[in-house]
């Protein structure tokens, strides 16, 4: 973990703008420095490296503008890019919960673990048995291409975190009643607080205020706990954010929908029938409504595009279907409750009446966000709409360390040349002492002589017995070589009857979480079918796509057929799609024969796709 920097800068990069939320922390606790928004403005047809550049630049023209000073800066990669897992485990050590969470990551995430970062945060709660793991993981290669953007901006990185967390980061501690700015003091005094059940130096009950704090445990405990669902609002994406009920203090469901701003510039552009893009979302913000009942009765329709706000209210109606989606699947986890309320953000939060028509919508109080902490001080100049920053802050908080969720997607080169950097007095203060250390020897000679002969006998002892261990390793490489060759012939001798138990075990471990497989069939010609059903296209796709990429096993994987509509499964919460798989194997010729009716007629089997 990183150690806590004064100064901090919070950077959300989106498709369409720029936020930087500047932090500090002094002794009168964290004040919010200055908060900027500017858009990208980037130039169609640009490659990766000229888009690396321009955003690069338009961070470093921002940082002038409002005159920063701090390099220290905590970006965010998408909440769409990543996975995210919360698993319960029983209480262990350490070490035994490492290893179990990393076989459960095996399990669970959907890609090789040799080319992901997986980074995970332990919740616990005392008086539960287990604990609760935030599992998260991410493509390396990902993390290798955005660092390459990072560098660019002459920041230092201080974490990488995921847009989502850093929303619920935000709104955790804005909404919580926590001391930031407690003096030491302060602190061991309320480390020194007697315990519960416990008596004073001359036998008196606990204090009063102990007696309250049981009372407030009492009434969570008895489920009278808000949970407000948060959701920000941006260009290309939708992150929203639950958090868990209980004391752990951690995200419940975290969720990112690639439906937002843009697919609101596309509608009306479609709708007026104009080519600017740009052109459509300027209507989009200054003339543009969302068709709220609040507007019909209190709005001025004369300076209201009235096609481009019936666009935007079809899109409006997409993005609640999303919402609705997603509090009914947290609803069904086992530890899920209703949801009390919905906290929005993002720079399509600004969209006038959006907020009433997603409250009218929904049937869930609907606030738009805004700083409530009162030891969070605002900037002197602060925006109009605080809408858009609410990312951002939540980046800064993290790398002040005030985050509640603390992952941290930093390659691991980067971390030890901040861990270096964070401990420069350590290391100064040894070679002082390293230097110190000569001097004196150079006042008493014969006594360093002697020490060095000293020395030197022992590596000759050393260097004995290295002689000796090696020896013995190398009698183990050749026992070893031994039994590769007795293993190879006993594969040639074998030949490839492991291939359909390879072949099944790689189905399986390219199989994502919410596709579920129902049949497999195997022909002797080496091909196979398979049907499955999942709720989720995007799910499938990802599944033919893995599976495709399996070369030493499988040629090809072609769809047979799909369902373009949702249909009811008991077996489901929701609607899913059934979908039957055509793979051509390596094999195609062998001694298996099918099992059970053939699923399709043998014409399609020989090469009918969709």
């Amino acid at each position: 973990m990183a150690a806590a920097v004064r100064n901090c800068l919070g950077v959300d990069i989106g498709t369409h703008s720029i936020h930087l939320a500047q932090m500090e922390m002094g002794k009168a606790g964290p004040r919010i420095v200055s908060l900027v928004e500017e858009p990208l403005g980037l130039e169609a047809g640009l490659n990766e490296n000229e888009r690396f550049q321009a955003v690069a630049r338009k961070v470093q023209d921002m940082l002038k503008r409002v005159h920063s000073r701090t390099k220290n800066a905590v970006f965010s990669v998408p909440g769409q890019s990543v996975f995210v897992r919360r698993i319960k485990l029983p209480r262990t050590t350490p070490d035994r919960m490492e290893r179990i969470i990393r076989f459960e990551a095996r399990q669970q995430i959907p890609f090789p673990l040799d080319k992901t970062i997986m980074e995970y945060q332990i919740f616990d709660d005392a008086t539960s048995p287990e604990v609760n793991v935030l599992l998260v993981a991410i493509k390396r290669d990902y993390i290798m291409n955005f660092m390459k953007m990072v560098r660019r901006t002459g920041l230092r990185p201080v974490s990488i975190s995921v847009s989502t967390l850093a929303l619920y980061n935000f709104h955790e501690l804005n909404n919580s009643g926590r001391d930031l700015i407690a003096k030491p003091a302060a602190k061991a005094a309320a480390k020194e607080k007697p315990q519960k059940g416990k008596k004073g130096k001359k036998g008196e009950p606990e204090p009063e205020a102990e007696v309250e704090g049981e009372g407030e445990e009492a009434i969570e405990s008895m489920g009278f706990e808000e949970i407000k669902a948060y959701i920000n609002l941006g260009a290309s994406l939708m992150d929203l954010a639950i958090p868990k009920p209980g004391r752990e203090q951690m995200i419940g469901f975290p969720r990112s929908v690639p439906l937002a701003g843009n697919d609101m510039d596309r509608a009306i552009r479609d709708k007026l029938a104009i080519e600017d893009l740009g052109r459509a979302r300027q209507i989009k913000e200054e003339r543009a409504v969302v068709l709220a009942t609040d507007f019909e009765l209190e709005g001025d329709p004369n300076h209201v595009d009235m096609d481009a706000s019936e666009a935007v209210t079809g899109v409006a109606d997409r993005l609640i279907s999303e919402m609705r989606r997603s509090l009914d699947f947290y609803i069904s986890q086992p530890d899920g409750v209703a949801v009390d309320s919905l906290v929005i953000s993002g720079g399509l939060a600004r969209l006038r009446y959006l907020d009433k028509y997603i409250e009218e919508k929904m049937g869930l109080p609907v606030e738009k966000v805004a700083l409530k902490h009162p030891q969070i001080r605002p900037p002197e100049t602060m925006p109009e709409d605080f809408s858009p920053f609410a990312v951002a802050v939540g980046l800064a908080m993290q790398g002040l360390q005030l985050a509640q969720n603390k992952i941290d997607f930093l390659p691991e080169d980067y971390k030890i040349v901040r861990g270096m950097k964070e401990r420069k007095f350590e290391v100064i203060g040894l070679v002082v002492m390293l230097l110190l250390i000569i001097g004196l020897s150079v006042d008493v000679g014969s006594n360093y002589i002697a020490a060095y002969r000293n020395q030197a006998e022992q590596y000759e002892q050393f260097r004995n017995e290295s002689q000796k261990i090696n020896n013995e390793i190398t009698e183990a490489q050749k026992r070893d070589t031994a039994i590769a060759k007795a293993y190879q012939q006993l594969a040639k001798a074998v030949g490839q009857r492991d291939f359909w138990f390879n072949f099944l075990n790689t189905v399986h471990q390219n199989r994502p979480a919410d596709v579920m497989i129902d049949d497999i069939y195997l022909y002797i010609d080496g091909n196979v079918v398979i049907k499955g059903a999942s709720p989720s296209q995007t799910s499938i796709n990802q599944f033919v796509t893995d599976l495709g990429a399996a070369k030493e096993l499988i040629s090809s994987v072609k769809f047979l057929d799909i369902s373009t509509r949702p249909k009811t499964d008991a077996r489901f919460r929701t609607g899913v799609y059934d979908f039957t798989l055509l793979v051509r194997t390596m094999i195609r010729k062998g001694r298996v024969r099918p099992i059970g009716e053939p699923p399709l007629e043998p014409t399609p089997i020989g090469g009918a796709t969709r």
